[in-house]
This record gives structure tokens, C-alpha cells and sequence, in this order.
């Protein structure tokens, strides 16, 4: 078996995530040039580089590059885990999960002041968040989630 080149894989994963080469050098924190040069296998990506990588494509990094050019040396120096979901989506999976919580809750008595009780908490929070996001999907995640939050009425 011919071993995938770690750039193509690299490029096969950013495109089936939708994203540009701009948006995942943002995300990891390096230029666009830089990943340029991964993808057409100019230069090597480094063990935290791959772990992030790992992190982004929600894959453990040994899977990420078993099977390709990845040099072994720096294969045996990965981490077995990297963490897989940044701080926005894991505030974002609290959001769903009172908002669903929530309308279970539009029958019951308390009903009123737990639904204004949540919507003040989320409008105060998604408002730290839109100083903080910065990549357009980011961006429109936190619309859709701001306007799901406006969007709740009384009568659920």
C-alpha cells in the first residue's frame, strides 16, 4: 500500500468541513501560507500541529495520520487524545440543552420566571461570545442560536 501524502489528507478533510485554507489556518492559529505548504507536502506539519489538526477533524492523531507519509518519528512523539471540541461548542451544547429543557418546562408553573431567568442568562453570554468569534461559520452559529433565543415566547 502507497502511503496518502499527510497534505492531501490534511486538504480532504479541510474541504469536507467546508472550509477554506484562511479558515483553518485561523482556527489553528498559523497563516494561510503555512497550510498552503502542508497540503502540497512543502513541509511537514509538527506534532502540535497534527494534534490540533486532530482536535479540529475530531479524529485521534495517530488515526489522522495512520496510513500516510507522516514521518514515523514524529508519529511515536503524538498524544493518544486531543481534545475535540473548542470552548464555543461546548457553550454552545449548554445553550441547546436548556433550550430544550426549557420547553419540556412550558406547562409547569414556573414556567414564566424560569423561561426569563434562562433567555437573560444565554443573551448575556451569546453577547461575550460575539466578541469573541471571529470565523464567518462561528458568526452565523451564533445568529442562529441569538435569534432561537429571541424567538422563545411565553406560550413557548
Amino acid at each position: 500500500m502507497i502511503p496518502e501524502p499527510i497534505g492531501q489528507r490534511v486538504a480532504v478533510l479541510r474541504q469536507a468541513m467546508g472550509w477554506t485554507q484562511q479558515t483553518l489556518a485561523d482556527r489553528l492559529g498559523i497563516s494561510r501560507v503555512a497550510v498552503s505548504h502542508i497540503e502540497a507536502d512543502i513541509s511537514v506539519p509538527g506534532e502540535r500541529t497534527i494534534a490540533l489538526l486532530a482536535g479540529l477533524f475530531k479524529t485521534p492523531p495517530h488515526e489522522l495520520v495512520h496510513g500516510t507519509t507522516y514521518p514515523q518519528a514524529k508519529v511515536d512523539r503524538l498524544p493518544r487524545l486531543v481534545c475535540s471540541f473548542t470552548a464555543f461548542e461546548v457553550a454552545l451544547a449548554l445553550f441547546e440543552n436548556d433550550m430544550a429543557w426549557i420547553k419540556r418546562l412550558q406547562d409547569s408553573p414556573q414556567y414564566e420566571q424560569l423561561y426569563e431567568e434562562v433567555k437573560q442568562k444565554w443573551s448575556q453570554e451569546l453577547a461575550v461570545w460575539e466578541g469573541e468569534v471571529l470565523d464567518e461559520e462561528q458568526k452565523e452559529t451564533l445568529a442562529e442560536a441569538r435569534s432561537r433565543l429571541n424567538g422563545i415566547s411565553h406560550s413557548g
